[in-house]
């Protein structure tokens, strides 16, 4: 089997970490890529640097992080189909898994075929003039104020149909996967992962009384930006564009998803009760 690496900034125990994986992924007979962002934390690297046209033989590709690495995973795989294991040794952590410590026993499953491929979905975002690369994202769109304190000024449509203009520090659109990211941060509720539906979000609105609103993924949205004297940022993931002035822009589901590969008892609300501290209580 071939498999890719992707990390980013990987020292000290990290890479203590990631050798031994590396070395067990060896030992079973795997053939190694890296990505060129991995290959900087390695001064003599015997393994070879994936490009576009190598990725599309890996039977899977291992996100070695946080939440972070694997939105850059998404990145390198875009459209291509490849599955993705998220490692985690990030802080958080909810793409990402905490299964390096039974790393053997997983990557025996996947030869085996015996693990859980839970497909994401992702949205897309487009302009008049169709000029923003890799215009997906696995967790959310933002538009977000930049070179102002003053608040931005948005028209939201749904199908063609106005719900309001937001008055705010931008608008978040996000997927389930994408819930518990930044949108959560602005009192955006939680949906689970295999949930059809899209958010939509504020960020501290200048009207108290908007709050998340819960569409189909079917829909699509219209964001119409007023006239802006200063520069604004759109952003996917952790990927951006500064635009200025009058801006629309059409965001819906993509029509591809990505891939991610589960331990078979992976348990999503168990990963709430972990990370969030769902219940703490001394009497539990």
């Amino acid at each position: 089997m071939i498999v890719g690496i992707n990390g980013i900034n990987i020292r000290s125990e990290r890479k203590k970490i990631l050798n031994s994986l590396i070395d067990l992924l060896i030992q079973k007979g795997f053939k190694i890529f890296i990505s060129k962002e991995l290959s900087k934390s390695f001064s003599n690297s015997k393994h070879k640097v994936y490009n576009d046209r190598t990725i599309l033989n890996m039977d899977f590709i291992i996100s070695f992080g946080g939440d972070g690495t694997l939105l850059n995973t998404v990145t390198n795989v875009g459209r291509k189909g490849i599955k993705i294991l998220g490692v985690n040794v990030g802080k958080l952590g909810f793409l990402s898994f905490d299964v390096y410590d039974v790393f053997e026993k997983l990557i025996h499953d996947i030869q085996e075929d015996n693990y859980t491929l839970e497909k994401r979905t992702l949205v897309s975002i487009k302009n008049k003039n169709n000029n923003i690369q890799n215009n997906f994202a696995l967790n959310e769109i933002s538009v977000i104020k930049k070179d102002s304190s003053s608040m931005i000024k948005i028209h939201c449509f749904i199908d063609n149909k106005f719900i309001c203009t937001y008055w705010s520090d931008g608008l978040i659109i996000s997927t389930p996967t994408g819930s518990t990211g930044y949108s959560l941060s602005c009192g955006g509720p939680i949906l689970t992962p295999d949930s059809k539906n899209l958010l939509i979000t504020p960020i501290s609105p200048h009207n108290l009384s908007l709050r998340s609103i819960i569409i189909s993924e079917k829909s699509k949205i219209k964001l119409e930006i007023e006239k802006q004297k200063y520069n604004f940022l759109v952003s996917m993931d952790s990927r951006s564009y500064t635009f200025k002035g009058d801006q629309k822009f059409i965001i819906e589901k993509s029509n591809f998803n990505i891939n991610l590969i589960h331990p078979n008892n992976f348990d999503f609300f168990k990963t709430l009760r972990k990370k969030l501290n769902w219940g703490l209580d001394l009497r539990n």
